[in-house]
C-alpha cells in the first residue's frame, strides 16, 4: 500500500496518539478492502455517535476526546451525527409520552443521551442531526464526484446514485477526523458502472411499490450495481423507500435509473458501454412474494403503529397531518422524525394535529434501533420494509415473537384507527 510522507508522519505519532490510532485504523481497513492508497475527502462525513469506529480495539475513552476538543482539534470535513446505534439508542424528543422504559424516564433519558460525548463532538465541528436520513436536513450537499465517508443504509445509495458523490459504508470518527478514506469500492470510477439490468412487469410508481421493489432488487442483486429500467420516476420519499429496502434485502451501494440519476443519461452510459453480466425481470409474483415475506403476522389485531423509517421529513409530516386531521387513533401511534425538525413541526402546527389525533411525534430513533416495542405490544404495523425486516430480529424467540404487519401508510392509519389490519398487496 502506498503511504504519503504526511501519512507516515501521522503513523509515527507526529500528530498525537489519536491521529496515529486513526491512521492505523485506515491502514487496516485498506488492507482488508484491498485498497492501494487513501484518498482525501472533499465532501462530507457522518458517524454513528457516540462510538468512534464500531470496532472495539479502535475505540478510545472520553478523556482522549476531551483532550482533542480542548486542544482545538476539528473534523476535516463537514461531519453529521447519524442516529445512535444499540444498545443506547434513545428518543430525543417526545420521550415523556412513550411508555417504553427506560426511554420514558428522565433519568433513563439523560443517561442514554451521552451528552458529554456530543458536546465534545460539537466542539470539534459536528452537526448533531441524529437521524438515519440526516442528509435531508443538510444545507450542504456534496456535489458529483466528491469523496465522502457516510454510514447508513439509505444514505450510501443516496450519496452515490442520487447525488453522484462517492462513498462506501465507512463513516466514523477516524475518517472524519483525518479527512481520508481507503480508495476502493464506490470511490473508484470503474466500480460505479452497472453490471446488472433490472426490468419489471409493473411500472413502479407508488411508495409501497418502490419499497417492495427495492427489497426484491436487493435480494436479487446483493452487492452488484443495477440499472433499473421501465420504472416510474421516483419522488424523494420513494427514493428513500427504495434505498432503505434495497439495503435491507441486499447491500446496494450504487444504482442507476437511466434518464433520472446523474451518472446514467442512458442505459448504455450506465453500463459503461459493456453488456450486462445479468438481466433480471422482477414480475408480479416476485413483488407479491417480497410483500408477503415482510408480513409475519398470525392474526389481524394491531397493538401499535410506527411510521417514519427512515425518519420523516417536513413534507412527509405535512402530508400525514392532512390525513390525520379530525381523526382519532385507538392504539399507540408513533411518528418518527429528525430532532432538527421536531420544533419546526410544532411551529407549523403538525404536532398539534398529531396530538389531537392521539398520535405521538418523537425524534431520533425507531423501535428497531431501540431494541423493541413498548412492553405489552405483541403486534406492530409499519409502512417500511426496513423496519418490518429488522424489528423482528429484536424478538428471536418463537414464544416471544412479534406479529408484524407491513403495508401502505393508509393501511397503517386505518389500523391505528380500528385496531385491525386490513392491508393487502394490490
Amino acid at each position: 500500500m502506498y503511504v504519503t510522507d504526511d501519512e507516515k508522519r501521522i503513523l509515527d505519532g507526529a500528530r498525537g496518539a489519536i491521529a496515529r490510532l486513526s491512521m492505523e485504523f485506515l491502514i487496516e481497513m485498506s488492507e482488508v478492502a484491498g485498497a492501494e492508497r487513501l484518498v482525501d475527502l472533499d465532501g462530507t462525513a457522518d458517524m454513528h455517535t457516540p462510538w468512534t469506529s464500531l470496532v472495539p480495539h479502535y475505540e478510545f475513552p472520553i478523556e482522549d476526546l476531551r483532550a482533542l476538543a480542548e486542544n482545538g482539534e476539528k473534523f476535516k470535513v463537514p461531519t453529521f451525527a447519524n442516529k445512535t446505534p444499540l444498545p443506547i439508542c434513545t428518543i430525543h424528543d417526545g420521550w415523556e409520552y412513550c411508555d417504553c422504559p427506560p426511554h420514558n424516564t428522565k433519568e433513563g433519558h439523560e443517561r442514554m443521551m451521552e451528552r458529554e460525548w456530543m458536546a465534545l463532538y460539537k466542539k470539534m465541528g459536528m452537526l448533531t442531526v441524529h437521524s438515519c436520513d440526516y442528509y435531508l436536513a443538510m444545507t450542504y450537499w456534496p456535489t458529483q464526484g466528491q469523496h465522502c465517508s457516510w454510514n447508513e443504509s439509505s444514505a450510501i445509495p443516496y450519496c452515490n446514485a442520487i447525488l453522484g458523490a462517492r462513498t462506501n459504508i465507512d463513516g466514523c470518527f477516524m475518517t472524519a477526523y483525518l479527512g481520508k478514506v481507503p480508495y476502493y469500492g464506490m470511490h473508484v470510477p470503474e466500480n460505479r458502472y452497472a453490471t446488472v439490468v433490472v426490468d419489471t412487469e409493473r411500472r413502479i410508481g407508488s411508495d409501497v411499490e418502490w419499497d417492495v421493489f427495492g427489497f426484491a432488487v436487493g435480494e436479487e442483486c446483493g452487492l452488484a450495481v443495477p440499472a433499473l429500467v421501465n420504472t416510474g420516476k421516483p419522488t424523494t420519499s420513494q427514493i428513500l423507500k427504495f434505498n432503505t429496502a434495497s439495503n435491507t434485502g441486499g447491500s446496494i451501494a450504487m444504482y442507476h435509473i437511466p434518464g433520472t440519476t446523474p451518472e446514467a443519461p442512458t442505459l448504455e452510459y450506465a453500463l459503461g458501454g459493456r453488456k450486462p453480466k445479468r438481466e433480471i425481470r422482477i414480475g408480479e409474483d416476485r413483488l407479491r412474494a417480497s410483500y408477503e415475506k415482510l408480513n409475519s403476522h398470525r392474526g389481524d389485531r394491531v397493538d401499535m403503529v410506527s411510521l417514519g423509517c427512515p425518519h420523516y421529513g417536513m413534507v412527509d409530516l405535512m402530508l400525514l397531518a392532512r390525513k390525520l386531521e379530525g381523526k382519532k387513533v385507538r392504539v399507540p401511534f408513533w411518528i418518527m422524525t429528525i430532532p432538527w425538525l421536531f420544533e419546526l413541526a410544532e411551529r407549523e402546527g403538525f404536532k398539534k394535529v398529531f396530538d389531537d389525533a392521539g398520535a405521538t411525534l418523537v425524534s431520533g430513533t425507531c423501535p428497531a434501533a431501540m431494541g423493541g416495542c413498548p412492553p405489552g405490544v405483541r403486534s406492530l404495523a409499519v409502512d417500511s420494509a426496513k423496519q418490518a425486516y429488522y424489528i423482528t430480529g429484536c424478538y428471536p424467540e418463537e414464544d416471544n415473537r412479534l406479529d408484524l404487519f407491513y403495508g401502505t401508510q393508509d393501511d397503517c392509519i386505518d389500523a391505528a384507527i380500528t385496531g385491525i389490519w386490513r392491508g393487502e398487496w394490490r
